[in-house]
């Protein structure tokens, strides 16, 4: 069990966090950030190479003129991207990528994740290679949950905003960390004020910008290549690994971490990149090694990432598997004990 999830699986304590935080890096730490830095700067040789542009990064930044075919985010995060855009490309896809890399590093300080290990997968590589906004999202989620415990109700209330703005990740995500939050009712619709607040100002300022986005995931509908759910082979019938968390008796924790590692499973569209969202929480040194088989990429082309929902199910079965091997053990030696 120690293989999936960290010997203080806990991640609540705000001491906890805080002592994460002013920690010094590790030797491993500094490794990880030195590699992730240095690939940056292979990239770019390699985008200059091949000509390839960053695929992501290349989209963000076509919004700034005007071209928004396969900007599938909400519209209140285009502002960092027109600004973006007046830096020079290769700068900015610098700047953008470093960016990512201290959001990762911040996230795994904050929830307790390996950093090193993070770092240093193959959905890390590919996230920074592509110019994704993965890393970002996972910053402003741990902002957000960082703000919560702290009750700094502004700052909790702005990264939730900002990590919803990718829908499938940072809204499933978001409420799973806003709901198990140790606060009351009323300090969680707190946290909502600020992100309510500015969704109906994106709306006054841009009516109709949610119906716009509808529209283009209709007519140009995400490349679903790189996705792990098991909603293409089974469709709804997944919604199931939601419902095995919230019946049986867990921890408060192990309750969240099951709940997450079944959003990929889930969620109709998840990206394998998007996994790091996963590894930078408590969950042990196996599932992200595992996530690692991405790299089989290379020889086995697009299957070899949809392999790639074993690591959340991993996670999935090794919190859930021992409770009710439990349960059916209690239950099955009271049967027992009752025809005695």
């Amino acid at each position: 069990m120690a293989f999936f999830l960290t010997e203080h699986a806990e991640f609540t304590a705000v001491a906890e966090i805080d002592a994460r935080l002013r920690a010094r890096l590790s030797l491993a730490e500094f490794f990880a950030l030195a590699f992730s830095v240095a690939a940056v700067i292979i990239f770019v040789w390699v985008h200059a190479l091949t000509g390839f542009l960053p695929y992501d990064y290349n989209i963000y930044i076509e919004t700034a003129g005007g071209d928004l075919t396969q900007y599938y985010y909400a519209d209140w995060l285009l502002p960092l991207f027109w600004a973006w855009a007046k830096l020079p490309y290769t700068l900015g896809y610098i700047l953008w990528a470093l960016l990512n890399i201290a959001c990762i590093f911040f996230a795994t300080r904050v929830f307790g994740g390996h950093t090193a290990l993070t770092l240093l997968t193959f959905q890390a590589f590919c996230s920074l290679f592509l110019g994704q906004i993965t890393g970002f999202i996972i910053g402003c989620l741990a902002l957000g949950w960082w703000g919560s415990v702290h009750h700094r109700w502004l700052l909790a209330g702005l990264g939730f905003w900002l990590a919803a703005s990718k829908f499938q990740v940072g809204l499933s995500f978001g409420l799973l960390l806003w709901l198990i939050t140790p606060i009351t009712w009323q300090q969680r619709l707190r946290v909502l004020i600020l992100p309510a607040s500015l969704s109906i100002l994106s709306l006054a300022l841009s009516p109709g910008w949610h119906l716009d986005l509808l529209a283009r995931i209709r007519e140009f509908p995400p490349y679903d290549w790189a996705s792990i759910s098991l909603w293409r082979w089974i469709g709804p019938a997944a919604l199931i690994l939601w419902l095995l968390p919230l019946l049986l008796p867990l921890e408060r924790e192990k309750r969240f971490l099951a709940l997450s590692a079944a959003c990929p499973l889930v969620i109709p569209y998840f990206q394998s990149a998007d996994l790091l969202t996963l590894y930078v929480l408590p969950i042990g040194w196996l599932p992200v090694l595992l996530g690692n088989l991405g790299f089989l990429f290379f020889k086995y082309q697009l299957q070899a990432l949809r392999w790639l929902w074993i690591v959340p199910m991993s996670l999935y079965l090794a919190i859930l598997l021992p409770i009710l091997y439990r349960l059916i053990h209690e239950k099955f030696f009271a049967r027992r004990e009752n025809d005695r």
